[in-house]
């Protein structure tokens, strides 16, 4: 396993258990894994797709009609959006906090 899948297997497995400790908390949307993908879905139809594309070592984030890449910064540890920077824990907490409406921190 090259360190791109085992560093995205890393963190898609802990979103997926920290999005599995919301819904059990009773926040109101579904998550689904199939493969590498993680599919959050809301009532309105709304979905956010977390994907890897490996051929370019990337994380990537299907969101609100946008795509957002991200790089993994071996020194860090942490998935850095390409263009803004923004961490992608930080990105993936604001858009569950704006759709569900409360503050949501995943780390």
């Amino acid at each position: 396993m090259g360190s791109f899948t085992k560093n995205y297997d890393v963190t898609i497995n802990k979103l997926d258990d920290q999005l599995s400790d919301l819904i059990d908390s009773g926040l109101d949307f579904e998550l689904e894994k199939n493969g590498d993908v993680l599919t959050i879905s809301f009532e309105d139809g709304t979905k956010f797709i977390v994907s890897p594309n490996s051929p370019v070592s990337q994380l990537w984030v299907s969101a609100n009609y946008e795509g957002h890449r991200f790089n993994y910064n071996p020194e860090t540890g942490l998935w850095s959006d390409e263009k803004s920077g923004e961490l992608f824990s930080a990105y993936i907490s604001r858009l569950l906090s704006q759709k569900l409406d409360t503050e949501i921190h995943i780390s």
